[in-house]
């Protein structure tokens, strides 16, 4: 089928009138409960702070509030903030396909504002987070985009545009100009994530969730947007992809899965493509009882893209910001090994300058595998990375193909758990955790949203 606005329009109005499968609304809610951790562990961040600066007294009749306070502010701009938060640490999940790569949840602190300045229910909302994942991951699957210097968040500007558009109850026309508005205006640069990386790379999803809220806004008005954005002359398959789209199957329909079930779930705090090396190296440290102190050399090998993105020379520097150190593998692999883990306590101030893990991180190689890049291009749901650790002791190897929280591999309820609530830390109390956790888990039977908005206060202003 042909990937025109026209399709995905019709496509989410099918999802926000359907009854979701229980494993599929479960999911939503488990992917809240991860992104919502997220959030909070973020809540004091620059991009954050700076963005509050900016917009926290802009109000308007439609208002929602920056999680984690009592503050409200115009809807677009609530999604914008909360938005940089799930996106920033680097810490939420993970849709992979071939040579591309979206983070989904980006879409879900958005969607909540939305809920909540509309009044929608709990039900309402986990629709509207899998028409979001559906669509930006089908457009993953099309392999577009990539190679043509363009970046996964153009893509949401179709699917956040689609999926606010039927929380905001828009007719199926009013969503075809939605996603044309928001589609001609959000074409994002894969800059955003290459080299020496700055804040806006957890920004620019957020950004583009705040022009489709807008675009939204504008369509539910009476403004008309380009009724053939992606297909039509000078349009997206033109110009940005550079190919004619088409989706195989879309979740729900002909008892087609839903993408939402192959979203990946992260146990380290940096980019996807980071999560095996890491987790091969740390096997072997453990397996083999080795002491940072012994170790002589630790090679990885990595598929063709990952070294790209994840081990180009500014990847090597000693003096990272944060942004480029949680893309970094040297770095990221180094700090793992001395401290065990990679939670976002690993790229603070005091670990990116210490002396030990630059001293560390010269032990570290990267380089592309042929038969690595052969195995994923074979398999585009496989995250392969070949680990050797060398010691005065000898030579150990590993190869990891699913980390741990890819959905071959799941994460489990405890380690999810473990996860969310380190991130919390004193945000909330147990009680209010205790209640974050459940009304995830039943997100899809809530009434509204107010409760989890205060929940998520925690007390905060």
């Amino acid at each position: 089928m042909q990937f025109t606005s026209a399709d995905l329009a019709a496509y989410a109005r099918t999802v926000a009138d359907s009854e979701l499968p229980p494993p599929v609304r479960e999911q939503a809610g488990r992917l809240c409960w991860d992104s919502l951790g997220c959030c909070l562990g973020a809540r004091d961040a620059a991009p954050v702070a700076a963005l509050r600066a900016c917009y926290e007294n802009h109000g308007s009749a439609d208002e929602a509030t920056i999680l984690g306070t009592d503050t409200r502010v115009s809807v677009e701009y609530a999604a914008l903030i909360n938005g940089a938060m799930v996106r920033y640490l680097d810490y939420n999940d993970c849709y992979i396909s071939g040579s591309s790569v979206c983070h989904p949840s980006d879409h879900i602190p958005g969607l909540l504002a939305v809920a909540e300045a509309e009044g929608r229910s709990g039900a309402a909302l986990v629709r509207a987070i899998v028409i979001a994942y559906e669509i930006q991951a089908a457009g993953i699957d099309t392999g577009a985009i990539w190679d043509r210097g363009f970046d996964y968040v153009t893509w949401g500007s179709y699917s956040a545009a689609a999926a606010v558009g039927t929380l905001m109850g828009l007719s199926e026309q009013e969503l075809v100009n939605a996603i044309g508005i928001a589609g001609t205006a959000n074409n994002g640069l894969l800059i955003s994530r290459l080299g020496a990386v700055s804040q806006w790379k957890g920004v620019a999803m957020p950004y583009a969730i705040h022009g489709a809220i807008q675009a939204c806004q504008m369509a539910r008005g009476g403004l008309t947007g380009p009724s053939a954005v992606i297909e039509g002359e000078a349009g997206f398959e033109a110009t940005v992809a550079g190919q004619e789209l088409s989706v195989e199957e879309w979740g729900g329909q002909d008892g087609a899965p839903y993408r939402i079930m192959r979203t990946n779930f992260k146990p380290y705090a940096c980019g996807y493509f980071m999560q095996a090396p890491i987790a091969a190296v740390l096997e072997l440290i453990d397996r083999h009882d080795i002491e940072p102190a012994r170790i002589e050399a630790i090679e990885i090998e990595e598929f063709e893209q990952a070294v790209q993105v994840l081990a180009s020379p500014e990847k090597f520097d000693t003096d990272l910001n944060r942004e480029t150190a949680d893309h970094s593998i040297p770095y990221s692999v180094a700090v793992g090994v001395l401290d065990g883990t990679v939670t976002p306590r690993q790229y603070a101030p005091d670990r990116l300058a210490d002396p030990a893990v630059h001293a560390l991180m010269e032990t570290v190689s990267v380089a592309e595998a042929p038969d690595i890049t052969a195995r994923r291009a074979a398999n585009p749901g496989l995250i392969p990375a070949r680990a050797t650790v060398s010691t005065a002791a000898g030579r150990f190897s590993t190869t990891i193909d699913y980390p741990t929280g890819h959905w071959q591999s799941p994460m489990s309820e405890a380690a999810l758990t473990e996860k969310v609530t380190e991130l919390v830390g004193d945000a909330l109390g147990a009680d209010s955790l205790a209640e974050l956790e459940a009304w995830c888990g039943a997100a899809a039977d809530q009434p509204h949203v107010d409760g989890l908005i205060s929940t998520l206060a925690g007390g905060g202003a």
